[in-house]
C-alpha cells in the first residue's frame, strides 16, 4: 500500500514540476513478466522513474544496508519492498531474499549492477540472481536530471526520459559458469549503451567527473 500511495504521490510531483516524462519500450518487454531489472545508477531518481516506467509491477530494490539506519526507515524501506544488502560482504540471505520475491511472481527485483553512482564495472550478481530465480534481465535506463533539484527546470536536457530495453535470455544450464557471468555482464553494458542511444545519442554521463565532485564533497 505505501509503495503505491508514494509512488503516486511522487510521480505527480515530477509531473507537476518537471512535465510530462518521456517512456519507450521495447516490443520484445512482456508488462506482465516478472523479471530481474538492471540499469545503470546515476540519480538517486534512479528507482523512482524505474518503477513508474514499470507499474503496476512492483520493483524489489536491493539496497544497502545504511538505508535501515533507524526503525522509522527500516520500516520506510520494508513497506516499499527493499531488500537489504552488505555492500562490502554480501552475504546469502540477501540472494535467498531476491529469489523469493522472483518465485512469488508479483514484483520484479530491481538491482544496479555497477554497485553506486561512481562506478560503471558491471558486477556479476544480478545474472546469478535472474538465473536462480528462472527469469530473463530487464535492461531499464534513465535519463535526466542527475540532482533533484534538476526536476525544476523544463529545458530539454533536464526532461525526465526512461527507456525498458530488450529482455536479456540467460545461457542454458543450471548454473552460470565464470565465463558466462562474463559474458552476461558484456551484455547488460551493451544493452545500457544501446537504451541510451535509442532515447538520446548525445548522452552521456561521466563517471569520472561525478565521482570527483562526489569525492570533493566529502573532503569539504
Amino acid at each position: 500500500m505505501l509503495y503505491k500511495f508514494l509512488l503516486w504521490i511522487i510521480r505527480g510531483l515530477i509531473r507537476i514540476v518537471n512535465g510530462k516524462g518521456h517512456f519507450e519500450y521495447h516490443e520484445d518487454y512482456n508488462p506482465d513478466a516478472t523479471y530481474v531489472v538492471v540499469a545503470p545508477h546515476r540519480s538517486l531518481l534512479d528507482p523512482i522513474i524505474i518503477a513508474k516506467a514499470l507499474y503496476p509491477k512492483q520493483v524489489a530494490y536491493i539496497g544497502k544496508k545504511e538505508l535501515f539506519s533507524n526503525k522509522f526507515m527500516s520500516w520506510v524501506f520494508n513497506s516499499v519492498n527493499v531488500i537489504p544488502v552488505d555492500r562490502d560482504k554480501p552475504g546469502v540471505s540477501t540472494i535467498k531474499n531476491a529469489v523469493r520475491v522472483l518465485k512469488d511472481g508479483d514484483k520484479h527485483v530491481g538491482i544496479f549492477p555497477t554497485g553506486s553512482r561512481f562506478s560503471d564495472e558491471i558486477k556479476p550478481g544480478s545474472g546469478k540472481i535472474a538465473k536462480m530465480g528462472n527469469v530473463d534481465l530487464l535492461p531499464v535506463a534513465y535519463q535526466g536530471p542527475i540532482k533533484i533539484s534538476g526536476l525544476f527546470s523544463r529545458k530539454k536536457a533536464n526532461r525526465v526520459k526512461c527507456r525498458v530495453g530488450k529482455p536479456i535470455a540467460l545461457p542454458d544450464g543450471k548454473r552460470l559458469t565464470k565465463d558466462d557471468m562474463k559474458i552476461v555482464s558484456q551484455e547488460i553494458a551493451e544493452s545500457f549503451a544501446e537504451n541510451d542511444a535509442q532515447l538520446d545519442p548525445e548522452y552521456t554521463y561521466d563517471v569520472e567527473k561525478m565521482r570527483a565532485e562526489y569525492e570533493a564533497r566529502k573532503a569539504k
